[in-house]
């Protein structure tokens, strides 16, 4: 009997059904609800069936797009077929990042769609007349406070049909519902290019697109896995008439093709669109969006607050000092005055200019350097020593240097006055450059890609505030005067404590010196630490372990201080053991182009910098450059 009513049934709904016949079947779980259906009531021999299967997930579970993120496993359908028959790969859902214990993954948590085309080989069909069963075996992994993975088995049967099958009504419908939910096939062209081999710069050209203010986020999601680094944060650009720069850190440099969806959140609902890439190089880097914009103008006045900061370093604040003091009383000129305090101002600016120049050019040509590169030649550090040696001598009188622009008199011209105001501004910076300060990590950091428009800016403001203290002591000089006392044997003693932190810059540039020929390190009370290695602190962050980094060299006055204030004490080494935190030392003072491009990676060019994950995913924090105990207690916890 059932089997008399089955086609009965089946032929008066597809006689009478107002919206046309279209074959569904459902099943699911407690934790995700599938629904499936097809563009027709028939199969046609000669014409492909769209099937769309729909995920809906319950009560706060997750399931995961083609590319998981850090981890979960991709819906999939599974398709068992009658001979004859093949289906396409299915095309899958936009998907939306999120994050969970410290790991970025790509899912969905609402509902989730799977697109796909069974395709008739009509010289293989076997079945000419009756009905096909088709099954599917849809599986997914359902994720919240644990994991499950779980498959379902939906079967349906279409009749067999010689003339053309028509789309249903309800197909469109659901349809209808669910393209919104997938991306947007497009005409952009988009390239792609690696940069230090940890950062993927991406140019999308938009064909007039409008990426305003009004989108508050835009992502790129590769489909291949393990690409980019999934938790970092990627930088957009826009130039304003429809090209979008995207800076992105990479997992790995090594792909073969990239594509995948870009994702824009806006005010009236997010939207994706398809992107297959090709290589490119020299790719440009537009301004941030949106408010980023405004992040220019902080790192400029960063840089301004480094420069000052730097006339602080032990090896330059003395030289400076007493060339202000001098300054200040001698005879006073108020036009040489100026015009030798202006000269100073344009040294320091050129100086900096030019290390900046070199620095675009070096990293233009492929080379890995960063700030502070020329303490990492044994030459220039060889020379360096010298020059502090003469300036050590000549505090204490032991040596005088004859001056070659004197004349007869002993006098020196006006014309070689401004000479040394000059090469007195560009040689200090030279000395001074191979520190950063508070500001002026993030603000040089900040650079790192960065077209002439943005770097000379930032270098400029750098080379303001650190001319600015000597430039203005030179300007007014009475000012200062009114503060010191009248000259007198004070100023040789002060010569002379001077002279002490000049001698222990000697003796410092002379250890650096020696480390680089012989290429070892000091390893006092270095049992703690391992030297950096990149595949090692991958492996201890996938696993779970606490890890510190740090950027360090011989040559870094505020690494040193660093070490001796924090790193060396002995609340740090019981803080390290309690919290079980696993140390790396990435030692920066020869050339390492492995440290060089870990250092663009977490988005600087120079050093001190620390690097802390606690152990919850592949997140870290950058601690502050000026480290005490007190502030490696708040952080490593």
């Amino acid at each position: 009997m059932a089997k008399i009513l089955s086609p009965v049934l089946f032929l008066f709904l597809f006689l009478f059904s107002p919206e046309g016949f279209a074959i569904t079947a459902e099943g699911g779980t407690d934790k995700v609800a599938v629904s499936l259906i097809t563009d027709s009531e028939t199969v046609n021999p000669e014409q492909d069936t769209e099937v769309l299967v729909r995920l809906k997930m319950r009560n706060g579970w997750h399931t995961f797009w083609s590319n998981p993120g850090d981890a979960g496993l991709a819906n999939r359908i599974k398709w068992r077929l009658p001979e004859g028959y093949a289906a396409d790969e299915p095309v899958l859902s936009r998907p939306r990042k999120f994050v969970v214990d410290g790991l970025a993954q790509y899912g969905y948590d609402d509902v989730a769609y799977l697109r796909t085309k069974i395709k008739p080989q009509p010289e293989k069909t076997s079945v000419a007349a009756g009905s096909v069963k088709f099954s599917a075996d849809v599986s997914w992994l359902a994720c919240k406070d644990v994991c499950v993975p779980e498959t379902i088995r939906l079967d349906f049967s279409l009749p067999v049909a010689d003339t053309p099958a028509e789309t249903s009504v309800k197909w469109k419908k659901e349809l209808a519902s669910a393209m919104p939910c997938f991306s947007k096939k497009t005409d952009w062209k988009a390239f792609y290019e690696t940069i230090d081999g940890n950062r993927l710069l991406i140019n999308i050209d938009g064909s007039g697109f409008d990426f305003s203010e009004d989108i508050k986020k835009i992502l790129f999601i590769p489909l291949q896995k393990d690409i980019i680094a999934n938790t970092a944060p990627q930088k957009a650009g826009y130039d304003g008439k429809g090209r979008l720069s995207l800076e992105i850190p990479l997992e790995s440099d090594v792909f073969d093709v990239l594509s995948g969806v870009l994702l824009l959140e806006i005010p009236d609902g997010d939207t994706g669109y398809e992107l297959t890439l090709s290589p490119g190089k020299n790719l440009s880097v537009f301004e941030p969006v949106g408010s980023e914009r405004r992040g220019l103008w902080l790192i400029i006045l960063m840089a301004f607050a480094g420069g000052l900061i730097l006339n602080l370093m032990p090896c330059i604040f003395p030289i400076l000092t007493l060339k202000v003091i001098s300054l200040a009383q001698s005879p006073y000129n108020k036009h040489k005055a100026r015009v030798e305090s202006l000269l100073y101002f344009l040294g320091v600016v050129f100086s900096f200019f030019l290390i900046a120049t070199v620095l675009i050019a070096l990293r233009s040509a492929g080379e890995q350097v960063g700030w502070g590169f020329q303490l990492q030649s044994p030459i220039f550090v060889g020379i360096m020593i010298v020059v502090f040696s003469l300036i050590f001598l000549m505090l204490l009188d032991i040596v005088k240097l004859h001056n070659p622009f004197a004349g007869r008199a002993g006098r020196i011209s006006f014309r070689q006055q401004k000479i040394n105001a000059f090469m007195t501004g560009f040689f200090a910076v030279l000395i001074a450059s191979p520190c950063t300060g508070p500001f002026m990590g993030i603000a040089i950091g900040y650079t790192l890609a960065k077209p002439v428009y943005v770097y000379y800016p930032v270098f400029l403001a750098l080379s303001v505030g650190y001319a600015l203290p000597f430039t203005l002591a030179g300007l007014f000089p009475r000012f200062i005067h009114r503060f010191l006392p009248r000259p007198g044997r004070w100023m040789d003693i002060l010569k002379k404590i001077f002279a002490v932190p000049v001698f222990l810059t000697a003796v410092w540039l002379f250890w650096v010196l020696f480390s680089q020929v012989n290429a070892v390190r000091n390893n006092k009370a270095e049992v703690l630490w391992e030297a950096y290695d990149k595949a090692a602190v991958n492996q201890a962050v996938a696993s779970g372990e606490k890890v510190l980094i740090d950027f360090t060299a011989k040559w870094c006055i505020t690494c040193l201080a660093n070490e001796k204030i924090a790193l060396q004490s002995k609340k740090f080494e019981q803080l390290v053991r309690a919290q079980n935190i696993r140390l790396f030392k990435a030692d920066w003072t020869g050339r390492s182009s492995d440290i060089t491009q870990a250092l663009a990676g977490y988005g600087r060019n120079s050093i001190p910098l620390y690097v802390y994950y606690d152990g919850t995913g592949k997140s870290y924090v950058i601690l502050p450059q000026l480290l005490t105990p007190g502030v490696l207690e708040d952080y490593l916890k």
